[in-house]
């Protein structure tokens, strides 16, 4: 459990400093000269940027220097903590903040690793690990701009950039090496006529977290816009905030371990896993388009934020998901099907943001009925995955 816990801890401290530019914005736009315009743009390069690190990922470096992956990850997003505070022009904020979306290089990194480790567990661990996205959300929103209120945003920033690096160092002087995913050069791969990009489950699996990362990434920032725009109020807006985070963080422990209860009674073979996760991610969807639709005729305060728990029950596919690289694939493939089933799902950073200010901004109404047609779309690609020859069966683990 030493892994999952300084996998855990990276990511939470990675994201609580992460979130400081979202917790702090109006320092940073008062002092830095960032318009709600740039503002935004800023957000919507973080997104990409998250893209842009399963594209990364699929380097020679990557595929055999796991580690050193993770450390390049954290180091990256620290350094650039340390710029923030010193840039010149509002637009270079644009650029760094892209740049660090690409922390997300570890995630698939991790993913292997758990699945390593564990076999019908592996959910569990992995929505433990996945958690700290959130609990990195809710510090660094609270304690950010706490720090920043007693001593000043820049200092926040420094502080929480000087954590990142204790934190990634931490991570590479504590984790056990024979937990780490296993060295497969890129020549023993091709030579095997090993692919991964040819096999149709890939393209479809990675397309059943497509409509979470929509929900998930795009819901949060506009949660408060949604529920003022309704006519709810601030005060309902901002609890509907840390509800809907709470809930991520807590559903993503949930879901993984009652993938894991199901797995166990399950086959203890990759079809019988992957069926018993793949069934726990379609009913994520049901339950978070059930809770969209509560959210559509919500009367009262209590049953929006009511609602808001039900939906977040999206973030529960996000273990289920990454446990497929381990599950579904011989050992070779594992880490570089986690950068091709992260590169097609996040894909939704690209369009989702913009897409969803569009709608929400027509009607406040407008992106609880996008869940609704999301989730749909993610359970029946969900069902129609279930369906496929994994590649494990199709290759045999080798």
């Amino acid at each position: 459990m030493l892994a999952v816990g300084l996998d855990l801890l990276f990511m939470s401290i990675n994201f609580s400093a992460l979130t400081l530019f979202a917790a702090l914005n109006k320092y940073i736009s008062s002092e830095l000269g960032v318009s709600e315009n740039i503002a935004w743009w800023a957000a919507a390069a973080y997104s990409m940027g998250i893209f842009a690190a399963f594209f990364v990922g699929h380097s020679r470096f990557t595929e055999e220097y796991p580690r050193l992956t993770v450390l390049v990850a954290g180091l990256l997003a620290a350094i650039l903590q340390f710029l923030i505070p010193c840039a010149f022009h509002p637009g270079e904020v644009v650029v760094l903040r892209f740049i660090q979306g690409l922390v997300m290089m570890a995630v698939p990194i991790f993913s292997a690793q758990v699945g390593r480790l564990f076999a019908g567990a592996r959910p569990f661990a992995l929505g433990t690990i996945l958690s700290g996205i959130f609990i990195g959300g809710l510090v660094g929103s609270s304690a950010g701009w706490l720090v920043a209120e007693a001593v000043g945003w820049r200092t926040a920033y420094l502080l929480f950039g000087s954590l990142m690096i204790i934190v990634a160092l931490l991570w590479i002087a504590f984790t056990p090496r024979e937990t780490l995913p296993e060295h497969h050069r890129v020549e023993e791969v091709s030579e095997k006529k090993l692919s991964v990009w040819r096999d149709k489950f890939t393209i479809l699996w990675g397309f059943t977290f497509f409509p979470s990362i929509w929900i998930i990434f795009t819901l949060a920032p506009l949660i408060n816009f949604i529920v003022s725009s309704a006519g709810w109020g601030e005060g309902t807006a901002h609890l509907a905030s840390e509800v809907l985070e709470a809930s991520y963080m807590a559903w993503s422990i949930i879901v993984g371990g009652v993938a894991y209860v199901v797995a166990r009674r399950s086959r203890q073979t990759p079809r019988g896993l992957f069926n018993s996760f793949a069934r726990v991610q379609a009913v994520c969807f049901i339950v978070a388009a059930i809770g969209a639709g509560i959210a559509v005729i919500a009367n009262s305060p209590s049953m929006l934020l009511g609602s808001l728990v039900l939906i977040a029950v999206i973030q529960g596919t996000a273990p289920t998901f990454w446990s497929t690289p381990s599950t579904a694939y011989p050992r070779e493939l594992v880490t570089r099907a986690g950068y091709a089933l992260g590169l097609i799902s996040n894909s939704a950073a690209l369009i989702g943001p913009a897409a969803s200010i569009m709608v929400s901004s027509l009607s406040p109404q407008g992106m609880w009925v996008l869940t609704i047609i999301l989730s749909a779309i993610g359970a029946a690609i969900t069902v129609a995955g279930m369906r496929l020859r994994l590649p494990v069966e199709k290759y045999g683990e080798r």
